[in-house]
């Protein structure tokens, strides 16, 4: 029915959104499975899986003799880093690709909240409401968040670009899924490329600043 509604012969790529915790792994991966030997499919996909179970579909993959994951979509961004130990390790080892999204924390990381106040048109301000802001923009927040854009100006960049580059220097993330509402954030955040480069003292200080969130 997708595919009809979309005028569309198959997928590039289909994802199994999240685990449901109601559907054997095994039954979930043998359907993935079967739109590509079906043809509706040409890849498949997994998002939000932790590193276990990453792991875990991985190994029922290999032993049933599924179509293989091959991109992974986990949160990622400076402000969640939780997939450096949690599963980058297994995507490196089973070599599978992943497209990070939210990874510019659902705007904490530009510049729309550097001011202190919540812009009208915002996400924060039309859909999240006060519960959102009270636990994301907190003092200590707003302070990293604007020790992060003293960094990029100084390298020459917006808070947005710095915290893409961040990410796309990793050579285990192949690429982030951002969302844009006008032409004018695309090609911002596409200027990112142009330096994916960080000194140690760079990453250090960001280190210092992210890994421990409030």
């Amino acid at each position: 029915q997708s595919l009809r509604r979309m005028g569309l012969e198959y997928f590039d790529i289909f994802y199994s959104h999240r685990p449901d915790p109601n559907t054997p792994l095994e039954e979930t991966l043998g359907a993935l499975d079967t739109l590509v030997r079906q043809g509706k499919a040409l890849y498949v996909g997994v998002s939000s899986y932790s590193g276990a179970q990453f792991a875990e579909s991985v190994r029922v993959c290999e032993r049933m003799g599924y179509a293989p994951i091959t991109i992974h979509q986990p949160a990622y961004n400076m402000l969640n880093r939780t997939i450096e130990w949690d599963l980058l390790p297994h995507t490196e080892r089973a070599g599978t690709g992943v497209i990070a999204f939210v990874p510019l924390a659902s705007g904490l990381l530009t510049d729309k909240y550097l001011g202190g106040d919540i812009p009208a048109e915002s996400r924060a301000a039309q859909r999240w409401g006060a519960e959102w802001v009270e636990k994301n923009l907190t003092p200590e927040r707003r302070a990293v968040l604007r020790e992060l854009n003293e960094m990029a100006r100084a390298r020459g960049q917006t808070l947005a670009q710095m915290a893409l580059a961040w990410i796309l220097r990793l050579p285990s993330v192949t690429s982030a899924l951002i969302g844009a509402s006008s032409v004018q954030q695309i090609e911002e955040n596409v200027a990112a490329l142009a330096n994916l480069e960080f000194s140690e003292e760079e990453l250090r200080r960001i280190d210092e600043l992210t890994k421990r969130q409030p």
